[in-house]
């Protein structure tokens, strides 16, 4: 019975409940599928669809739920390793699967005409269409951030220039060390440049082996979600396959969009990717 009211409580509830007794630290601390049950929930991967369900990935190797939970739920995020000087804010998206090892990155809130080749043509592919086709993404669940940073190009604190970035990483990513003392560095994929002015900055995340399922509709029908024109506030979108960012602009001469991702050296699988997105 207490397992079952367990499954309602945040994170930070479940620890002071462990914390009254010995028998609730027992019991909180040892049955991993209360935690389990939580990474789900709290990452907005609960669903009825059972097709779905299906792509729910086995609990990595080597790690308990209660500690990917910790890990994923304790406000860190990937600027707090590097460049915290440039970070301005940001805010938790959610959850998506990868159930396969193919990721489609895209500059805007479309697909490509044509299927961009795979990893080695990645810089001219994000050149000639503004995506790329990774082919060895780490399986498992993936976490996306949305962070807004002060703009790159100059060290002046009271510049009002701002980068929007899309940033998703391996729910494992921040238990490895030599990611969070910078031994493991973003790869620059490509540039993008979209000739302004332009009313929106967009980009998109799939997993693309589910390209054609309802979920990826949810996030190419952008009207549906996206603020009205006159409201500049960034608003993300989230299925359990795919996540998007959008924000409307002021006036601009065009965006420069940057593709980035980091790679395991053990096993040269893709752990994080990320889309930034800065006005010209």
């Amino acid at each position: 019975m207490w397992t079952e009211v367990a499954k309602y409580l945040h994170g930070t509830d479940l620890v002071r409940l462990a914390l009254t007794c010995r028998w609730f630290s027992c019991l909180l601390f040892h049955d991993d599928s209360i935690w389990c049950y939580a990474f789900f929930r709290d990452l907005s991967l609960c669903t009825d669809d059972p097709k779905i369900f299906r792509l729910l990935i086995p609990r990595p190797f080597h790690r308990s739920w209660r500690l990917l939970y910790m890990n994923a739920f304790n406000n860190s995020h990937a600027y707090c390793f590097r460049q915290q000087e440039k970070h301005i804010e940001w805010f938790r998206i959610g959850g998506f699967l990868m159930d396969t090892s193919k990721m489609l990155l895209t500059a805007t809130l479309a697909l490509p005409r044509g299927m961009p080749p795979a990893d080695e043509s990645a810089r001219f592919s994000i050149g000639l269409t503004g995506a790329c086709l990774l082919n060895n993404v780490r399986p498992g669940i993936w976490i996306a951030d949305m962070h807004m940073l002060r703009c790159p190009v100059c060290n002046i604190n009271k510049c009002k220039g701002t980068m929007q970035v899309l940033d998703a990483w391996h729910c494992e990513l921040y238990l490895e060390n030599k990611f969070k003392d910078g031994t493991w560095k973003y790869e620059d994929l490509g540039i993008y440049f979209s000739d302004g002015p332009l009313d929106t900055a967009g980009a998109a995340i799939f997993n693309r082996d589910h390209i054609n399922t309802p979920h990826i509709g949810n996030i190419l029908n952008a009207k549906s979600w996206i603020r009205e024109r006159s409201n500049l506030l960034p608003r993300a979108r989230f299925t359990p396959i795919a996540v998007a960012l959008n924000s409307n602009l002021k006036p601009n001469h065009g965006l420069l969009t940057k593709f980035y991702a980091v790679r395991d050296p053990r096993d040269g699988e893709v752990v994080s990717v990320r889309i930034t997105q800065q006005l010209l």
